[in-house]
């Protein structure tokens, strides 16, 4: 089994674990929890791939979560955290601010991270509730521990963020894409909607909803879906959709796993990396993917950076395709399936 640079680290230090009841949360990557022996271990995923993953494992004595937010009833009888940290500072004060709020005085905490992640400053960040110590720094990662000192009370509210943008506003949480401000690329993108959108609309890596309202609002009539794999991100899509006072269906779905049905319109502003690492993989499945589940002449609409070049894909797949607005940093590809 292949483990990360944090859990290969971590698997130097795994005696310390044998006699504690251990709750796992963060940038979780791979599977070591499960290869952890402990008295008791419980998980909490962010991504729904993951959650869904591990429980492919079948795995007994493991409770799994994919929660928003962890809960006293999660955390209960653990002594031990294990808290991989994630490459957003904010995202990683906005889980750590909840994971304690949850949590005894003295509860020893592990904050394990790679380098490049900003884990360094895990310290100051932290400092009013846990005084961290250095243990151990190899396989380019860095492993911290401290016992809590003192709580806070954690409120879901104040870590929202709101954007404003043509009189509707944006509701944002730490780690989702589009947080400290709306992207140039979802704005591109937003500039090709108009009234003549009809039909049903699927939303597909939905982050903080600003696709599915700028839409809604150029033509409010349509039907809309939005889907993502975060489900932070699925909480702030939820709270977009709420205060403009717009309807939408919002869907936890790795990609179109939990999608069976069809649509005449699939908008997305697609990631190319996944965490630290540049992945493409992620375009090229919701561009494959999406002929299952268009119906007939039915249409992808997505925004990328100029300097990438999806022909061959978009050829292999759509009957025609075009290049419909672009700028020195995006393009628009527009791909219809008849």
């Amino acid at each position: 089994m292949l483990f990360s640079k944090s859990s290969q680290l971590m698997l130097r230090h795994s005696k310390k674990f044998k006699r504690k009841r251990v709750f796992f949360s963060g940038n979780i990557q791979d599977s070591f929890p499960i290869y952890l022996s402990t008295l008791k271990t419980k998980i909490n995923f962010q991504k729904y791939s993951d959650y869904i993953n591990f429980k492919k494992n079948n795995v007994k004595n493991i409770n799994i979560y994919n929660n928003l937010l962890v809960s006293d009833d999660m955390v209960k009888n653990c002594d031990t955290i294990i808290y991989y940290w994630p490459k957003n500072k904010s995202e990683a004060q906005f889980q750590f601010i909840n994971l304690i709020s949850c949590l005894p005085i003295n509860t020893q905490i592990f904050i394990v991270g790679d380098n490049s992640s900003g884990i360094k400053s895990a310290p100051l960040i932290l400092k009013k509730w846990i005084t961290l110590y250095k243990i151990d720094n190899a396989k380019h990662s860095i492993l911290m521990t401290g016992l809590l000192e003192r709580k806070k009370k954690f409120i879901l509210e104040d870590f929202f963020k709101t954007h404003v943008w043509e009189n509707f506003s944006i509701k944002s949480l730490p780690g989702v894409f589009g947080n400290k401000k709306i992207d140039e690329g979802s704005k591109l993108l937003v500039s090709t909607f108009s009234k003549n959108i009809t039909g049903k609309i699927l939303d597909v890596g939905c982050g903080t909803g600003f696709l599915s309202v700028s839409l809604l609002h150029r033509a409010p009539n349509v039907m809309i879906t939005l889907i993502d794999n975060n489900i932070v991100a699925l909480k702030c899509s939820e709270a977009t959709l709420d205060i403009n006072k717009l309807s939408g269906r919002v869907l936890c779905s790795d990609f179109y796993s939990n999608i069976s049905e069809k649509f005449d319109l699939i908008i997305s502003n697609p990631p190319f990396h996944d965490d630290l690492k540049v992945n493409f993989d992620i375009v090229k499945k919701i561009v494959c993917d999406s002929v299952k589940h268009l119906n007939f002449r039915g249409e992808l609409r997505f925004v990328t950076n100029s300097c990438f070049n999806y022909h061959f894909l978009l050829k292999k797949m759509f009957k025609k395709y075009f290049i419909i607005t672009r700028t020195n940093k995006y393009k628009i590809y527009q791909a219809f399936l008849n």
